[in-house]
């Protein structure tokens, strides 16, 4: 089957595909797989086998392209250490690396037809939801990997996901071990607890001037003003932009017909159909049988027979079949994409030729069209207009950003030249520090990334151009710099005095906790253990279970790492809570009731600690074969 493949569809794939066909638990080294020419660097050997610095490289970018999608507007370059996200991405590659020889010795193997059904079954290379032989070969002559490579790389992808599956299956979790867990799982406790807020404590607290220049100079970091620079900017803001641009009225008319078309393509429809399924997998000869089953249906259709009876009579769809074929009223996105071509092309009353879909062949009627309601373009005139001079302005903004970005490189001292041949002014910021201003200019990460750059910092150069948020770019260049400094004392008393206060009104509570606990463990009840402490408060008892969110986090917690069988002796735990310090106490246990769960409850608790018993084998597994390995790392060449 793979030759088959290979033999129609040429060579190549696209960097996003293999990205989909990663195994979960490693990082995938496919980038490296791209031809970049020239040889490049080892940075590692496993077991003899090498890890090249293409590889590393293009592992990396692809980890930074993934933080970028996590953090979105949030992703800050300055808040990673690049060196170290590197080293960390080097040791997935070289625990990928183990692994695969682990797989090898072991004779883990991954057949043709398994490498081939894992390539059919990606959306990227199927069109209407099946296969598509002209998407695949177009999708590998455009990025220049040969098959060969491709299924190479899939295979060991699929053999180490072989491998996972395979601890996961050695596990299992007998029923002993399940109840055990449901009575932990749903273990109910009754807590009683001593609070201690630091609201209580602030104000009896004393501060001496000494107290101030001890905590100042004990804690330098913590005052220190950050290094900042003061910029000079021109940007290309498409909002400013669009308020110059006149839009003529034909322009608009134009767009609201456009809308109106938009509209009546998105309309709802009354569809009814009749199916005659076949499976996706089918020879060439059941496929051929469905068909010609579909076109007989729409011939009798044609012939004067009513729908309904057709498809009470015919269709292997039972649902709908009941009612006549009826599906109801449905939108486009209701459907599959193959479905709703077919049915968003028919006029009402008209029969479509038989639709191949993966359910099977469809003869589709559309009873009637429920156009959406389009604002008149009277009400709508001002918003399309605006819409259509904000698009101007950034196709503007487009073309005037390769206009900056080369005056500013022309004139790397100055932005005068760039803004007066643009015929935009330059602007001055404010001080911004390293980590940005909550708003402005300074709260753009590729503005920050750039003005702390050697060459715009340390040679006062231009900078390149900036992609800014909202369609924005601009061009920067430091105007002043201040390195970070230790802010006198003077300026920052209120500071240093406010966090004093905080630590000791943190050491008194904590005392406070102490003397209570040790009350406790002296067999004195917990109301008098109280009741010699002013800022304290008795709460409970009150019975909980381990996710009660409505009690507090770390009474919560503390209450749950104390022994069992430690209930009403007396034995407490200290616990830090949101506003100050707890104590707490067990008073009773109540364990969960096995017999509470259902059998599909049962069964589904007993696949997730199966899970995760093998996700703790791969684990040792790595660990182990790691520990073995002969691993050699090229500093230099990192």
């Amino acid at each position: 089957m793979l030759q088959s493949i290979r033999d129609r569809m040429g060579i190549g794939l696209a960097i996003s595909v293999l990205v989909l066909l990663v195994v979960p638990f490693v990082i995938s080294s496919l980038y490296g797989y791209v031809s970049g020419g020239g040889g490049p660097q080892t940075v590692a050997e496993v077991n003899g086998e090498e890890i090249s610095r293409s590889q590393l490289d293009q592992a990396f970018q692809q980890r930074q392209a993934e933080l970028r999608r996590m953090l979105g507007d949030q992703f800050d370059p300055a808040l990673f250490d690049n060196d170290q996200l590197r080293r960390e991405t080097l040791q997935q590659l070289i625990d990928r690396q183990v692994l695969l020889g682990y797989v090898r010795a072991n004779g883990l193997r991954v057949s043709d037809k398994d490498v081939a059904d894992a390539v059919r079954s990606q959306e990227i290379f199927q069109v209407d939801g099946a296969f598509s032989a002209d998407r695949y070969r177009r999708v590998l002559q455009q990025n220049g990997l040969t098959p060969e490579r491709y299924e190479g790389q899939l295979r060991q992808d699929l053999a180490l996901s072989l491998l996972q599956r395979s601890l996961r299956a050695s596990s299992f979790t007998p029923d002993p071990a399940l109840d055990r867990v449901i009575a932990l799982q749903r273990q109910r406790r009754e807590l009683r607890w001593v609070t201690l807020s630091l609201d209580r404590y602030r104000d009896r607290v004393s501060v001496t001037e000494a107290d101030l220049e001890a905590h100042y100079e004990a804690n330098p970091d913590r005052y220190r003003q950050p290094e900042q620079v003061q910029l000079r900017y021109v940007a290309l803001d498409p909002a400013v932009l669009a308020e110059s641009i006149s839009v003529d009225e034909q322009a608009v008319n134009d767009r609201y017909a456009e809308r109106q078309a938009q509209v009546q393509a998105e309309s709802s429809r009354a569809i009814r159909h009749v199916l005659v399924a076949v499976d996706p997998e089918a020879d060439a000869a059941a496929v051929e049988a469905a068909r010609e089953a579909a076109m007989a249906a729409r011939e009798r259709i044609l012939a004067g027979e009513s729908f309904a009876q057709v498809a009470e009579a015919v269709s292997d769809d039972t649902g709908s079949a009941a009612n006549g074929g009826s599906l109801g009223v449905l939108e486009r996105t209701d459907v599959v994409d193959g479905f709703a071509e077919a049915a968003w092309a028919l006029d009402p009353g008209e029969i479509s030729e038989p639709v191949r879909t993966q359910f099977g062949f469809h003869i589709i009627e559309v009873t009637d069209i429920q156009a959406a309601e389009l604002a008149p373009l009277a009400e709508r005139r001002d918003s399309i207009r605006d819409e259509i001079a904000r698009e101007r302005a950034e196709r503007q903004v487009f073309e005037l950003g390769n206009e900056l970005e080369t005056l500013a490189f022309e004139n790397p001292q100055r932005l005068t030249p760039a803004a007066e041949a643009l015929g935009v002014e330059v602007k001055q910021s404010g001080w911004i520090p390293r980590e940005g201003t909550e708003e402005g200019i300074g709260a753009q990460s590729a503005v920050l990334e750039a003005a702390f750059s050697e060459g715009v910092l340390e040679r006062r150069e231009n900078s390149d151009l900036l992609e800014l948020s909202q369609g924005r770019y601009a061009v920067i260049r430091v105007e002043d710099y201040k390195p970070a400094a230790l802010q006198p004392l003077e300026q920052v008393r209120d500071s240093v005095r406010a966090a004093v206060v905080e630590e000791k009104a943190e050491a008194q509570a904590r005392a406070d906790a102490q003397r209570i606990r040790e009350a406790l463990s002296a067999g004195r009840s917990m109301q008098a253990a109280a009741d010699e402490v002013e800022a304290a408060s008795v709460n409970g008892p009150r019975w909980s279970r381990r996710n009660d969110r409505e009690l507090p986090a770390g009474v919560r917690e503390a209450g749950f790492r104390l022994a069992a069988d430690a209930a009403g002796q007396g034995v407490s735990r200290m616990a830090r809570t949101a506003d100050g310090w707890a104590v707490v106490t067990v008073e009773a246990v109540e364990n969960g009731d096995p017999q509470s769960l259902s059998a599909e409850q049962r069964e589904q608790l007993r696949r997730s600690l199966n899970d995760l018993d093998g996700q703790v084998s791969m684990r040792a597994v790595r660990a182990a074969l790691r520990e073995a390995a002969e691993v050699r790392v090229y500093e230099d060449n990192i």
